[in-house]
C-alpha cells in the first residue's frame, strides 16, 4: 500500500514509529532533520484526512437532521 493510499490508523503507526526513534539510541542528528520533515508530512496528512471526515460527517448530519 502507498503512503498515499494508507490509512489513519497506518498514518498514525508510522508517526509513532518516528517518534519513538527520536527516544531511540538511533538517534543521530545528521539523520533527524530528514525523520523530522517526514513526521512533519504524516502529521499534516492526518490531520487533513480528519478534517475531509469531520467534513462529511457535518454533511452526513445535516441530512440527517432534514429528514
Amino acid at each position: 500500500m502507498s503512503k498515499q493510499n494508507s490509512t489513519i490508523s497506518e498514518k498514525m503507526a508510522q508517526l509513532s514509529e518516528l517518534v519513538a526513534w527520536f527516544e531511540s539510541d538511533e538517534f543521530t542528528i545528521e539523520t533527524a532533520t530528514a525523520k523530522f520533515a517526514e513526521a512533519e508530512k504524516l502529521a499534516k496528512e492526518i490531520e487533513s484526512n480528519l478534517s475531509e471526515f469531520k467534513n462529511e460527517i457535518t454533511v452526513l448530519k445535516k441530512k440527517f437532521d432534514q429528514e
